[in-house]
């Protein structure tokens, strides 16, 4: 803190906090029921010795890993015993599910919360005060209120406890291989059971892989931490059977992997005998085994009484990697692909057997829809010729997920709504066509609003951020924005405002210097976190990193009035509507944007007003406005209606282009042959 009183101030707050009757008792460990029910099953079918898939806090638990869920099916093809256990799920049914995806899922990544929690205890009894003053509250203090900082010291406090707990199972005795999959939060949970398994049975074989081992952090992680045997980058099914047959028959595990030309080519040896290892990429994606979830679904069929893990979860499935965007354009903060950009996706056969095989494994009742989570980066547009009509004519009971571009039209938003596809993701990130642009984005203000609306009107909730803190930017490319979400007020507002990141992987990490960054340094919660290891290799282990831009950028008083119309927004935006319905022979709006100065209440368009309202319901020009007229309007008049429209609210000019804000009711609207064509859809060719 900065001063006496600021920390005086604060240890009262916690002190106030623990003794109210919201505090909750974490003094004792957890029960480890996913280690218990996968020693009953090793009892049932003994077969050993066996591969072991941990997956740590804070993975999220409304689904199964994927990852290690297709890995599983990639050693059961080959007959290698193989168990996922679940201690996340353990750790989020003893703290409650409130408490673990409020840390796990709602915190700030780049304060690394969950990896403070399962941290190594400095000496200092200063360090966690310094910690919370540094990271948390200067740096997130608008998320973390003192509720839930002590919730995060609760769970510390039986942090080291539960990773004991685990790593002294019985279960461990039946595994010679134990892998660990780790993404965000999860460095050390996994690091601390690998040096306690390590300490129990130094026989064992510890792996790591995951998103945090990609690229240079898989070294460093490799370096600094002893008890981790294998660091696998890449896409490990390629390999890992091969991979668990060598090591089993190895004369000796310091050098075997020399030994193999197959290994020597694609692992990165450390002096004693540890490495790094690089499996291939799958060219095919049929080739990729199903996933296999029945262990998550048998450890959360054993619930504890009480307990308020999950009854409802979605379904994790992947159709394709890579992204077919980023290969012609890499958005500028986006490191989500890491060293895997080339796009790959499954045939529509494929794709659509695997969905109707998990849904019918591990779906929800049949007369409910099954929550399906597609994990791909960006929806494959050749699935509109094929797999997305092959869902929507099936019987499948579905509700879908799907990360798209914001350049749908309202044809293929048709389809994806009747396939189900009841939530998207189209990465607006912003409202600024300047900042957009220089984000390799490849869409504009009025797209994204246009998506946002048609969306709307289907019944498809969209998500998305909106960034700021990008080089080159200036107060200019925010100061309409309030003006702006008082107009949309009725669309989905942004989950967040925050600023823009260097992740790991993005084109603003890999090469500063093009974007006028002076300086990347390591999110500074990695210095709290990783104390003990030396600063420079703190910086391979990094996946977050902060931007010291050579210009400056927006103003803190233009951000703070986003950001004050962004929690306006949020909070007007369940009351309000913008709809428009044809009566007889023109249009009625109702208008009940509280945030809007304009008129409220229902408004009855003339003849002419609506068929240029109409006419805008997608974005046009004034020359193509002229051609998608339902009902004829003299040249003149057009353009004067459009001024008069602006004015009122109802329509957004941006460059010369319209588009209209009200969400359209379509029943017995009139509508111009040429309005909308039902062009061919476009192919998107993967290379």
């Amino acid at each position: 803190m900065e001063n006496v009183a600021d920390r005086v101030a604060l240890l009262e707050e916690i002190e106030e906090y623990v003794g109210s009757d919201r505090a909750r008792s974490m003094s004792t460990a957890p029960p480890l029921t996913s280690l218990d029910i996968t020693l009953e099953k090793i009892h049932a079918a003994p077969e050993s010795p066996r591969v072991a898939l941990v997956v740590m806090p804070w993975a999220d638990i409304r689904w199964a890993s994927i990852g290690v869920s297709i890995l599983q099916s990639a050693l059961d093809a080959d007959r290698i015993p193989c168990d996922v256990i679940y201690p996340n799920l353990d750790l989020a049914e003893a703290v409650g599910a409130r408490v673990y995806n409020r840390i796990g899922a709602a915190t700030p990544k780049t304060s690394l919360a969950g990896d403070w929690i399962f941290g190594p205890a400095p000496n200092d009894i200063d360090a966690a005060e310094r910690y919370l003053a540094e990271v948390l509250l200067a740096e997130h203090a608008d998320f973390f209120d003192f509720a839930t900082i002590f919730e995060m010291g609760e769970v510390r406090a039986i942090g080291a406890k539960f990773l004991d707990d685990v790593a002294a199972h019985d279960v461990w005795e039946h595994y010679d291989i134990v892998g660990m999959t780790s993404t965000f939060q999860q460095n050390m949970p996994v690091v601390g059971l690998a040096e306690r398994l390590k300490r129990r049975r130094p026989e064992v074989t510890t792996i790591m892989g995951g998103g945090n081992c990609e690229g240079p952090m898989g070294r460093a992680l490799l370096e600094s931490f002893p008890a981790i045997d294998y660091v696998f980058q890449g896409d490990a099914e390629s390999s890992i059977s091969r991979f668990v047959r060598d090591l089993r028959t190895a004369d000796d595990r310091r050098t075997w992997l020399n030994d193999h030309s197959y290994w020597s080519e694609r692992a990165e040896l450390t002096t004693d005998g540890r490495a790094v290892i690089r499996s291939d990429s799958m060219p095919n994606m049929d080739d990729i085994p199903q996933p296999t979830y029945h262990d998550f679904y048998a450890r959360l069929q054993r619930r504890l009484e009480g307990s308020d893990l999950p009854a409802d979860t979605a379904i994790p499935i992947e159709m394709s990697r890579g992204c077919w965007w980023g290969e012609k354009k890499h958005c500028t903060f986006c490191g989500l692909n890491g060293l895997t950009m080339s796009f790959r996706s499954k045939s529509a056969d494929r794709a659509f057997l695997e969905l109707a095989d998990l849904v019918e494994r591990h779906g929800a009742d049949p007369r409910r829809r099954t929550y399906v989570l597609v994990v791909d980066n960006i929806l494959d547009y050749r699935y509109f010729n094929d797999l997305l009509p092959m869902i929507a004519e099936s019987d499948l009971r579905v509700t879908l997920h799907f990360e798209v571009k914001s350049n749908l039209r309202y044809d293929q938003l048709e389809l994806l709504r009747a396939a189900g596809v009841l939530h998207l993701q189209p990465g607006i990130e912003s409202m600024s066509d300047h900042l957009l642009e220089t984000m390799r984005k490849g869409t504009t203000r009025l797209r994204n609003i246009q998506t946002m609306k048609w969306s709307t009107e289907l019944g498809i909730g969209v998500s998305w951020n909106y960034l700021h803190g990008f080089p080159g930017e200036s107060d200019d490319d925010y100061r309409e924005l309030p003006e702006l979400f008082s107009l949309i007020s009725h669309l989905p507002p942004p989950e967040h405002v925050g600023p823009a990141r260097a992740d790991r992987f993005s084109p603003f990490q890999q090469t500063p210097e093009i974007f006028g960054i002076r300086r990347l340094t390591h999110e500074r919660a990695y210095d709290h976190i990783y104390f003990e290891t030396p600063a420079d290799r703190r910086s391979d282990i990094a996946y977050f990193f902060r931007m010291e831009h050579g210009k400056s950028l927006a103003s803190d008083f233009v951000l703070d009035k986003v950001r004050q119309s962004a929690a306006r927004w949020s909070a007007a935006h369940r009351d309000a509507r913008l709809e428009a319905t044809w009566t007889d022979d023109g249009l009625m709006v109702r208008d009940e944007r509280a945030m809007w100065s304009g008129p409220s209440g229902m408004t009855k368009l003339g003849r002419e007003e609506s068929s240029v309202l109409i006419a805008v319901d997608q974005m046009r020009s004034l020359r193509a406005i002229e051609r998608a007229l339902p009902f004829p309007v003299p040249g003149e008049r057009t353009a004067k209606i459009l001024e008069e429209l602006v004015e009122r609210g109802l329509v957004i000019e941006n460059g010369g282009t319209y588009l209209g804000l009200p969400i359209l009711n379509r029943r017995n609207l009139p509508q111009a042959s040429s309005s909308r064509v039902r062009h061919a859809l476009p192919l998107v060719q993967s290379t």
